[in-house]
């Protein structure tokens, strides 16, 4: 018998033997083990797999990496030697550990949100995105590999001085949950951190503002690092007391806030990554409005159980925040794609209640103004003499309702505040529509629009009074009507404005801001009225036919199986 003829024989009784002998038992699990995990990378998201391999393997991630080992582990030999023989007997744990966390802090809050902008804006820059664009992800999917990748980066970091950190706990004077905390605080800031830089990324601006951009962020980036290191250097210093109730209550305000926000800028990314025939406006539109309805809450709490002037704190902010997010609204075009259209709402009754939500300048507009009425009931409410009642029985402070906190009082403030948001955002939305005719409205030609409107009719008067000698020595004057930022700031930092002022401006500021939205009104209600697009036969037949393939077997499950998947 010739070797090819035993070389024959041994080959076909490779499978014969395979048959005969069984696996063991543990040969078994790993096999099994091993099918789970390649179902599971096969599942993974591939931008993931991409970014985990260029950023393990860049020269940037080594040498920080190194750099943080190397600077851990002589912070090690030379803390341990400057305290001496103080360690075994002192509370030297938060010394040490401050330093640990200063060397942890650096790469998490600079170096990570860092990466994740110039990845982003690397790949628009250098046109590479559009091939990722082109495949089957979506933009959100994207952002969401790019956002995993991070945080493997973030757990190797951690993995290298997490030993280091827990060590200082056996130095006393720390305990393992302050560790935790400060710990866990800090990823989640470098996950924002991270957030905006991605936001910051897709505005794909030309090559030579990017490079300015990316230099105003890094600066950014270094200042929030050194806040950040003093802020939590004292909370360490000063200890965190978990037995405090309001210690979880401001905790769980503020991951509230946290998840809001960052949900808000996860959408606005990835509404500039969508194509411009994709509804890009009624996710972030409903989570501006969850976002507003958990704020009206937690003021409440503040209200109920701290003082009521939080009142005005949230009128203060809520104004200038839905007027930035107003100034984005009203620059949207009024056309809609039939893409878009496939999904507005059928009945008269749907449109009344959800058509705010869709894309459009006009639906913004009044979805403002909606949200700012919503303001405008629920405050005076806060303020009410029942709502004081229940305050003194759940709080230990006296909650005093004077007349500066009177529900009236309250509710003039909300309806000056109301008025000046329709007035200046109607006239940005009027404004950029005469400017639509002729070019395209960028995000940057909204907000020039909006704040040079607001510097020239609010500032204006201002400068008149400034300039003139007998006006020059006096307080708030009718003058100033059109000047919200001083306005706001007699209603909710002093005791109103000054007597016979009030009464006028909330009779003129609410008659301007319906005259405004009156000369918006025929746009708006064109575009509420829009009818639902049907679905093209083809688009439908395409869909059908791709949901019949996906039920078809595609095919043998391993080229050594003839079963299909």
């Amino acid at each position: 018998m010739t070797s090819i003829e035993d070389s024959k024989q041994d080959a076909g009784a490779q499978p014969v033997l395979a048959e005969i002998v069984p696996l063991s038992q543990a040969a078994r699990r790993w096999q099994t083990v091993e099918s789970w995990l390649s179902r599971l990378s096969d599942g993974l998201n591939p931008i993931l797999v991409k970014e985990a391999r260029q950023a393990l393997r860049s020269r940037q991630f080594t040498i920080t990496f190194f750099l943080m080992l190397a600077a851990g582990w002589t912070w090690s030999i030379l803390g341990l030697s400057m305290l001496g023989p103080s360690a075994y007997y002192n509370a030297t744990g938060p010394t040490m550990f401050y330093v640990y966390y200063v060397i942890l802090a650096a790469p998490l809050i600079v170096v990570i949100p860092y990466t994740a902008y110039s990845s982003l804006a690397g790949e628009r820059q250098d046109r590479t995105y559009e091939l990722v664009s082109i495949t089957g992800l979506e933009a959100s999917g994207i952002l969401f590999g790019k956002l995993c990748s991070i945080g493997m980066q973030m757990l190797i970091y951690l993995s290298a001085l997490l030993p280091c950190l827990a060590f200082t706990y056996l130095l006393r004077g720390l305990d393992i949950f302050t560790v935790l905390l400060v710990v866990f605080y800090t990823c989640l800031l470098a996950i924002g951190l991270a957030l905006g830089g991605l936001l910051l990324a897709t505005l794909s601006p030309p090559r030579q503002r990017y490079v300015i951009v990316g230099v105003i962020f890094a600066v950014s980036l270094f200042y929030v690092f050194g806040l950040v290191v003093r802020l939590l250097g004292a909370m360490v210093a000063q200890g965190i007391r978990l037995d405090d109730p309001e210690f979880w209550s401001v905790n769980l305000s503020l991951a509230i806030l946290y998840a809001n926000l960052a949900a808000v800028i996860f959408l606005c990314a990835r509404a500039q990554l969508m194509s411009p025939s994709q509804n890009r406006s009624s996710a972030i539109r409903v989570a501006l409005t969850i976002g507003h309805l958990s704020a009206i809450g937690w003021f409440a709490w503040a209200v109920l159980r701290l003082d009521d002037d939080f009142v005005y704190g949230m009128l203060y902010l809520g104004t200038i925040i839905w007027f930035l997010c107003g100034l984005v609204m009203v620059g949207e075009s009024d056309q809609l794609s039939s893409r878009v259209r496939r999904g507005l709402p059928r009945s008269t009754v749907g449109r009344a209640l959800f058509g705010w939500y869709m894309p459009g300048s006009g639906t913004g507009y009044t979805f403002v103004l909606w949200h700012m009425l919503v303001l405008c009931i629920v405050a005076p409410l806060m303020t009410s003499a029942l709502v004081g009642e229940l305050a003194q029985a759940l709080s230990t402070t006296v909650r005093n309702v004077g007349n500066y906190n009177a529900p009236d009082r309250v509710f003039e403030a909300c309806l000056v505040a109301t008025s000046y948001l329709a007035i200046y955002l109607g006239l940005t939305r009027l404004i950029l529509m005469a400017v639509r005719r002729y070019d395209e409205v960028r995000l940057s030609v909204r907000f020039l629009t909006g704040v040079l409107l607001v510097m020239f009719l609010g500032g204006g008067p201002w400068v008149l009074q400034i300039a003139n000698p007998q006006t020059r020595n006096l307080n708030y004057t009718l003058l100033q009507a059109t000047n919200p930022i001083w306005t706001l700031s007699e209603y909710c930092i002093y005791n109103g404005p000054p007597a016979g002022t009030g009464e006028v401006l909330v009779i003129v500021l609410p008659l301007a801001g319906a005259l405004v939205w009156g000369l918006n009104l025929p746009s708006i209600a064109g575009q509420l009225n829009a009818r639902r697009a049907a679905m093209p036969e083809r688009v439908v037949e395409e869909d059908r036919a791709l949901a019949t393939a996906a039920l078809r077997p595609v095919g043998p499950a391993s080229p050594w199986s003839d079963e299909a998947t």
